[in-house]
């Protein structure tokens, strides 16, 4: 079969959506389907840096990198690049298609070549319960009520007419479906685990990935995230520091989104000294130090899943998580039980949180956590029920 997705980004460029695509196109090709990804040469998010243009085999798929135009000032219409080659090469062979994403325009193309053609597309969107009725309900601004405006009226239309839209928590599918009237959505959460990527990752790893952070032995607080608004490290910088000692230390590893959040981050941090380190570090040295720490924390202010949840938990850290991450909150996270939930932009619960895993025995959290991802959230169970999914809309269509 084959399978065509379209999105913004992919891999270099580090984003849950991002590595998301990645796997399950290459979970895809490695069960003989021939899967094209479509996207910009951009390798970060937000647009400050990118890799050549062109074509190139990755890992079982063929990734078509074009060159995208950047409109100069932010719009209402979320269609920041304008990538000229997918309006043509929405009309190449394909027996389903994939716009992966925020509304944009490779899904007006795609909608059109689903219409004269019949063939399947799917959508995957990333938008929060919060982020939807944020701006659904704004009206401050001319640019508010022009974007809640777009969303009521044409993205509904647009996402009601795919054969299946998929959110990535239960809280996202049902904004979706109640707000905007849809009956085409599903919940599928799509991040996961590989565990081939932590096999054979020991004290070698682990020791290097320490002093490239310039970590001695003590115990890690760690936060695998970029540093952006919407990821909380300011948060966590400042419910750690009176935890954070000697023998105790904080590493906030990730892309900087943000340069001037960043900046932020770093004026919070200047008083504790290398009780904090921030850093970002090659894929494996991330996973071994994963291995060693005792807690992976996720403080978002917003997002579907935070799949560096999932990461820590197999890795075999306490998982300790807001409960803005709404999979987490309503899905796969048991506060007590296989983690530990705290109230979003609580500091003083984020740090009982913290204190509770540097203090108290938690080993019986830590192995449940282990178990919710070998069960249900490895990259094989993950495609195992997308592509259930897909064969449900394949046979809608009587493919």
């Amino acid at each position: 079969m084959v399978i065509r997705f379209f999105a913004y980004f992919y891999p270099p460029c580090i984003g849950g959506g991002e590595v998301i695509l990645a796997h399950q196109a290459q979970e895809l090709a490695a069960r003989g389907h021939e899967v094209h990804v479509h996207c910009t040469p951009y390798s970060n998010i937000n647009l400050s840096t990118r890799v050549d243009a062109g074509d190139s085999l990755e890992q079982g798929v063929q990734v078509h990198r074009r060159e995208s135009l950047v409109l100069p000032f932010h719009n209402p219409l979320e269609k920041d690049l304008v990538t000229p080659a997918f309006l043509r090469e929405v009309f190449e062979p394909a027996d389903l298609l994939g716009c992966v994403g925020y509304p944009s325009v490779h899904l007006d193309a795609l909608l059109v070549r689903a219409r004269l053609t019949g063939t399947p597309l799917v959508v995957n969107n990333y938008v929060t319960q919060d982020y939807l009725a944020r701006f659904l309900d704004s009206a401050d601004t001319a640019n508010q009520k022009i974007r809640s405006r777009y969303w009521r009226h044409v993205v509904r239309r647009e996402l009601d007419r795919a054969d299946l839209v998929i959110a990535d928590s239960p809280k996202a599918a049902s904004a979706l479906a109640e707000r905007l009237g849809l009956d085409n959505v599903v919940c599928h959460i799509g991040m996961a685990v590989d565990p081939g990527e932590f096999a054979g990752l020991g004290d070698v790893e682990r020791a290097q990935a320490r002093a490239a952070l310039g970590l001695g032995d003590e115990r890690l607080i760690l936060a695998p995230s970029r540093v952006a608004v919407q990821k909380g490290a300011d948060l966590l910088v400042e419910a750690a520091g009176p935890l954070l000692g000697d023998d105790v230390r904080l590493a906030i590893c990730g892309p900087i989104n943000e340069p001037e959040f960043h900046e932020r981050v770093l004026a919070l941090a200047a008083p504790l000294g290398d009780r904090v380190v921030f850093g970002q570090l090659r894929r494996p040295h991330l996973l071994a130090l994963m291995t060693a720490a005792e807690v992976v924390v996720l403080p978002s202010r917003g997002e579907t899943v935070g799949g560096v949840v999932f990461e820590g938990m197999h890795a075999g850290a306490l998982a300790i998580v807001s409960d803005a991450v709404e999979a987490a909150a309503a899905d796969y996270l048991e506060h007590g039980v296989n983690g530990l939930l705290f109230a979003s932009e609580d500091v003083a619960a984020l740090r009982s949180a913290l204190e509770r895993a540097l203090t108290t025995d938690v080993s019986a959290l830590k192995a449940a956590g282990q178990r919710t991802v070998a069960e249900r959230f490895t990259w094989a169970r993950s495609v195992d029920r997308l592509w259930g999914l897909y064969r449900q809309v394949l046979e809608a269509r009587g493919g």
